[in-house]
């Protein structure tokens, strides 16, 4: 009788064995799943599940890559970073740790914005990364602080960029960067054209309910391509509805001598030759 009895101990032991390796795997597909329908609030509880009980598992590193992306999209922004943070620091070789130390970057960045001046840290330690995508996109997001002073540590990685890259795409978004920065920096790579010397393409935009300039930049002419990429999506979007080919700007600008003046919802943009 005791004999039966330890068996069946043994196989309720066994199977029960067999059930939560089950289950771990289970939680986690379940988790993926719901990701893929941006179900974040609902993944994000099933991969609290797979971390908190399954730290041995195979699904251990995924399940804080997607708690940080799950994190993310609900809001949780330091929350996220440290979640890819651990990531990171257990699956450095992951094939999804260069898209996690993007996403550090971009939080850090928004939260520095908000307020939480320490997490310039974060991507200012990024500058020096060994994979050069992440080291060019720190350099990149430093580009658009308010704070030259910070803004301009990004500068050394950005000369890199002009310096050894070949990809031209690349190298024109260091040129914008460092314009955003530093303007007179790139005086050297201005190919001045005869009367058109001296002539600087001025874009000013301003907030339409404050009229407080929010955007300010002079550039040579011969680089006023340049200038008109810096331009984000939305206020190039604008251009287009408003009938402003940018491919042909530059041309109603100089031999037309136009003056362009857009509104949209929250912004009035003003682009000139002087």
């Amino acid at each position: 009788m005791k004999k039966k009895i330890f068996s069946l101990i043994l196989m309720i032991w066994l199977f029960s064995g067999v059930a939560v390796a089950q289950t771990g795997s289970d939680i986690f597909e379940k988790a993926k799943t719901l990701i893929f329908d941006k179900q974040w609030a609902a993944a994000l509880k099933q991969l609290d599940e797979v971390i908190g009980k399954h730290a041995d598992s195979r699904y251990y590193a995924a399940a804080l890559f997607y708690r940080g992306k799950c994190q993310e999209e609900l809001g949780a922004k330091k929350q996220a970073l440290e979640s890819y943070e651990k990531f990171v620091k257990i699956s450095a070789s992951s094939n999804l740790a260069e898209e996690a130390q993007i996403s550090i970057i971009d939080l850090a960045a928004a939260l520095y914005r908000a307020g939480e001046k320490s997490y310039l840290q974060k991507m200012l330690k990024l500058l020096d990364h060994e994979n050069k995508v992440v080291s060019y996109y720190a350099a990149f997001k430093l580009s658009y602080l308010a704070d030259r002073k910070n803004a301009a540590r990004a500068l050394p990685v950005l000369q890199t960029i002009l310096d050894k890259e070949k990809d031209e795409e690349l190298r024109d978004r260091a040129r914008i960067a460092v314009m955003r920065i530093d303007p007179a920096r790139l005086k050297g790579m201005d190919r001045q054209d005869k009367g058109l010397a001296g002539q600087f393409l001025k874009i000013r935009v301003f907030n339409k309910k404050s009229s407080q300039e929010e955007f300010s930049l002079n550039i040579p002419l011969a680089l006023a391509d340049l200038a008109l990429k810096s331009l984000g999506a939305e206020q190039k979007r604008t251009l287009q509805k408003e009938g402003y080919n940018l491919d042909n700007i530059l041309n109603q600008l100089i031999v037309k001598g136009m003056k362009i003046d857009i509104k949209d919802e929250d912004n009035v943009i003003k682009i000139w030759v002087e």
